[in-house]
């Protein structure tokens, strides 16, 4: 069995962190590295995620708990565990966020018996019960690149890529949808991603997470105009393209259950 290196920024956690490192050392696939960077929390995430690491005692489980020096953001956060992660897979998860058990197991048998590199797949969203989900996000069975650009098709709790096929790949520093811009890169190197369709996450809905609508354009637009580089008017056109795909495509991809 191959490591899977389980990335998780923290910041200002504590509440949720518990929860989320219990779904990671639940999987039932093993082996795992579990890398946690810290990024200058204030509330004892940090204190609270390396007496875990040193309370565990499961040999195929490897906790790795850094800090940054200064708040980055989470894609430096990010980096800074991708940077030491050693295993052949990547995955990831915030760390207020859940998997199901089998998630691991699922999407690597997916990968191994289709001979791809990139999976995704279903996830479950929730308020404060994750046993009582409100929505879940449905996914296609192959994600392209060309789909994944006119939106953020990918929920970033539920991404593996292979690293032997296709390398460590870096995720931008830019303060908001780092994520969608490192999947982005993930895809145009590694090819379409499998789609799971039976939920193997679940993504809290946090109050505090809703952006303005100038920053939602905002966000966006520098996806397109700053990671991918194109120039002002092309991006004003992908943006365009990237609304109608988001509010008449996505939106009906999620499928409200209570």
């Amino acid at each position: 069995m191959k490591v899977v290196s389980v990335i998780v920024p923290v910041f200002n956690n504590r509440e949720t962190l518990p929860e989320t490192l219990e779904s990671i050392t639940n999987q039932d696939y093993r082996p795992l590295e579990i890398i946690i960077v810290d990024d200058q929390s204030s509330d004892g995430s940090f204190a609270f995620a390396k007496a875990v690491a040193q309370q565990n005692t499961q040999l195929e489980i490897k906790f790795i708990v850094e800090q940054n020096q200064v708040n980055k953001g989470a894609g430096a956060t990010r980096n800074r565990a991708l940077e030491v992660a050693t295993g052949r897979y990547i995955a990831f998860l915030d760390a207020d966020d859940l998997w199901k058990p089998q998630k691991l197991s699922t999407q690597i048998n997916a990968l191994q018996s289709s001979g791809r590199s990139i999976c995704y797949a279903a996830y479950e969203i929730f308020e404060e019960n994750p046993l009582k989900s409100i929505a879940i996000h449905k996914v296609f069975t192959e994600l392209t690149y060309e789909k994944l650009h006119k939106t953020n098709y990918l929920g970033n709790l539920t991404g593996i890529y292979d690293v032997k096929a296709i390398g460590k790949v870096p995720i931008s520093d830019m303060r908001k949808r780092q994520d969608w811009a490192m999947w982005l890169d993930v895809l145009k190197k590694g090819g379409p991603a499998i789609g799971i369709q039976e939920p193997m996450a679940s993504y809290r809905l946090g109050a505090g997470l809703s952006a303005s609508k100038v920053d939602l354009i905002k966000y966006n637009f520098a996806v397109y105009r700053e990671h991918l580089g194109y120039g002002y008017l092309k991006s004003c056109w992908c943006l365009l393209l990237f609304f109608y795909e988001q509010f008449f495509v996505k939106s009906t991809m999620k499928i409200r259950v209570r």
